[in-house]
């Protein structure tokens, strides 16, 4: 178990070093380097001599912009891992982990609420359609999630800030809560923040439950279809025990994998959601950034991104080995089947004599 553990540390951390150095050099490589784009700007403004304008440079990114690119990347990386991304270009105020900051709770709020609803619908939804199968309620069912699946987000997101927010006014379209309410936890705020998120939380599940629901049954229908089950009701096993102990476990495999990515995806936001909903999240303020050619923002939120979807995932590797300890340990299990098989044919041999020859 320490083994496997360590082993999923190491790929963890090597994926996140990878997304920090690729930022790194993927930027530079782009057309219009951010950092000559910045330089050229100060020096059109004038009244700054060259080391001004490059001191000035410092304290958007953290690094000389003309120093060796090799020094600039050990330096990006010493301030990438103090959690210091420089300071946002739009608003020179603003350092882009306060942006992050402030952004980051919105959007874990908006994600969590939108995939709690989505994944309870979708994994019920999938369950009726794999237990009736031969139905007609499933045949619907499978329409119906098959549509809503292939609709895209901002579909969805358009459709209801047109009939639900601007036509019948039932709900806010814009923001994360009602400028006119004082911030704090007390009832008028806490209800403005649940009202706002009315609509993107719907517009999020329409085109997210169908995906958990096929999963859902497409996963149980191969596993009812398995050999070990067939195997398990000829032993005379109850259909509870087999329903918690063959088949959900087996059917929830590939469907915790999926939830990691889904979780990783609590910190990154919905693009098309936040955006048409001027939510600020960690998305909105993306998408602003690359509008606005605001390179620190965007390179801090997609770094912030990449690691929380990595880390979601060696969290689930961990949690793997609880649902089947044979992850934990592979080849282990087959190695000790065939030393049984071994042992068992020997002691065969010993007993039946004549058989061995």
């Amino acid at each position: 178990m320490l083994s496997y553990i360590l082993r999923r540390s190491l790929i963890s951390f090597f994926v996140i070093f990878v997304v920090i150095s690729g930022s790194f050099f993927l930027v530079r490589m782009m057309p219009g380097n951010p950092m000559q784009v910045l330089y050229q700007q100060l020096v059109q403004q004038g009244g700054l001599t060259p080391q001004e304008i490059d001191a000035e440079i410092k304290v958007y990114y953290g690094l000389q912009p003309h120093g060796p690119l090799l020094s600039q990347y050990f330096q990006y990386l010493a301030d990438v891992a103090q959690g210091n991304f420089g300071r946002s270009i739009a608003v020179s105020s603003a350092t882009v982990a306060h942006i992050i900051k402030q952004a980051l709770p919105w959007t874990v709020f908006l994600s969590a609420a939108s995939l709690l609803v989505t994944f309870v619908l979708g994994i019920l939804i999938g369950t009726i359609m794999a237990a009736f199968r031969k139905g007609a309620m499933a045949k619907v069912l499978t329409l119906v999630t098959s549509f809503f699946s292939a609709v895209p987000a901002y579909v969805s997101a358009l459709i209801l800030i047109w009939q639900v927010a601007a036509i019948h006014h039932f709900f806010p379209a814009q923001g994360a809560y009602s400028p006119s309410v004082p911030v704090g936890f007390n009832l008028a705020f806490i209800g403005s923040v649940l009202d706002h998120a009315v609509l993107p939380v719907t517009a999020a599940v329409i085109t997210g439950f169908g995906g958990w629901a096929l999963m859902m049954k497409g996963s149980t229908t191969s596993t009812m279809g398995a050999d070990y089950i067939r195997a398990s009701k000829s032993w005379g096993l109850t259909q509870r025990r087999i329903t918690q102990t063959y088949i959900g476990r087996n059917s929830m495999l590939p469907i915790v994998t999926n939830l990691a990515l889904a979780l990783g995806g609590l910190f990154g936001g919905a693009l098309f959601i936040e955006t048409f909903f001027t939510y600020p999240g960690v998305a909105y303020y993306m998408v602003q950034a690359i509008d606005n050619r605001d390179y620190p923002v965007m390179m801090g939120c997609f770094i912030v991104v990449t690691t929380a979807t990595v880390l979601a995932n060696f969290l689930v590797d961990l949690f793997y080995p609880l649902i089947d300890p044979r992850i934990a340990r592979p080849g282990g299990a087959a190695r000790g089947a065939a030393e049984r098989r071994k042992s068992e044919a020997a002691e065969q041999a010993t007993a039946q004599p004549g058989v061995a020859a």
